[in-house]
């Protein structure tokens, strides 16, 4: 079940910092583009984008908690879904995970970061 970005503008998802929007009819410059780490309660999620022919190719996961069993199993299922999403929408405007709104949020920002360095 997908979670609205909007659901979690409350409480302890106050203190992520929204992100400047990458526009929809946005022109990306192709190359490589490494998001910054992005803090969530159980670790660092960091990701890097790839763009070809002005389109967001793919996403690669470069850092996500990792120390807890069910970090891990929440991210096998919650980051390439994510991904895919992104790829799909060719924008980071996409729902969080429910169930992994903290990781979603945090996988979000660092994509996000990374796909505005490469705006032309």
């Amino acid at each position: 079940m997908l979670l609205s970005s909007t659901a979690a503008s409350a409480g302890f998802f106050s203190s992520f910092s929204q992100p400047r929007q990458i526009p929809a009819n946005a022109q990306f410059q192709d190359g490589t583009w490494t998001g910054s780490p992005v803090r969530q309660y159980y670790g660092y999620v960091q990701v890097q984008a790839h763009v070809k022919n002005g389109k967001i190719a793919s996403i690669d996961i470069l850092r996500s908690p990792t120390d807890r069993r069910t970090s891990r199993y929440i991210n096998s299922k919650a980051l390439p879904m994510l991904e895919r999403e992104i790829v799909m929408a060719q924008n980071t405007n996409v729902s969080y995970i429910s169930g992994a709104t903290l990781t979603s949020q945090a996988f979000l920002n660092s994509a996000n970061d990374a796909l505005l360095k490469s705006l032309k």
